[in-house]
């Protein structure tokens, strides 16, 4: 009859093995169902789930594989899975996917638990986790002066709702001091071109508006409106209103200025 393995194979990694091991598959002529590897820290964790047929004999493949991984220093793992349990996770393919992304200065267990307690308590599951940052070194000046923060992207498989996920994740990216991004996985993510930012406060760390004030000697008065504004005690275009009313006069060449010494938010240089 007709089998299905999950053959696990782990152990340090190095050039060839999946070659090697395929090679091997390939000579009984068997079709590989899934397939993922991942190296963490030089050491490989590689999955195949494969289908052997009737006329194959099941004994041979799995004595051949486990004499390979021996030779490569390997460990190997073999699991039957039944037919049931193969249809269920075909099934399961046409389920909606987002993306989850994690944005730290360094990464920390507490952020990854609070960011996967939230993925499970929306009864979603974890498919796969990638570091997407470069590798972060040990020594703490080394890792403040880095070229960029940490960054980890989880893809989780369910009926998700995207804005109540948001709204959950908004609290412990304020409390633990992190970003995080949800995104639908479709073709749309993978293929844009374009990205359109806010200036002020957003793409900059500063108000352009502020910095004119204060060149014109009325930064305090400015700094007055805007609270006002935030307060709700002036609707935006009122409170735009008088706050250009105060830098009339104010001569142009003193834009150039302000846009040498604009502070670009961290990490936008890079992007």
């Amino acid at each position: 009859m007709n089998e299905i393995v999950l053959i696990n194979i782990s152990g340090a990694d190095k050039p060839g093995i999946a070659a090697q091991l395929t090679e091997l598959l390939a000579r009984y002529e068997l079709t590989v169902l899934d397939i993922g590897q991942a190296a963490i820290h030089a050491e490989l964790s590689l999955g195949m789930l494969v289908h052997i047929p009737s006329q194959t004999e099941s004994a041979a493949v799995l004595k051949d594989m486990l004499f390979k991984a021996h030779e490569l220093d390997l460990q190997v793992n073999f699991s039957a899975v039944s037919d049931e349990q193969y249809q269920q996770w075909v099934d399961g393919q046409g389920k909606a996917r987002h993306i989850v992304t994690l944005l730290a200065r360094r990464l920390e267990a507490a952020h990854l638990s609070a960011v996967t307690s939230v993925v499970a308590a929306h009864g979603l599951n974890i498919d796969k986790i990638t570091r997407l940052s470069g590798r972060q070194p040990l020594v703490e000046p080394a890792i403040q002066q880095n070229d960029g923060p940490a960054c980890v992207e989880f893809s989780v498989r369910g009926a998700a709702d995207r804005g109540a996920l948001q709204a959950d994740f908004g609290p412990l990216a304020h409390t633990l001091g992190i970003d995080i991004a949800v995104q639908r996985d479709d073709i749309f993510r993978r293929n844009r071109r374009l990205v359109a930012f806010d200036m002020d406060s957003t793409l900059i760390e500063v108000e352009v508006i502020d910095e004119l004030a204060k060149e014109a000697g009325v930064g305090e008065q400015v700094a007055a409106i805007t609270e006002r504004a935030m307060r709700g005690e002036l609707d935006f275009t009122e409170s735009f209103r008088e706050r250009l009313g105060l830098l009339a006069g104010l001569d142009e060449s003193v834009l150039r200025g302000i846009a040498e010494r604009l502070p670009i938010t961290e990490g936008a240089e890079k992007l």
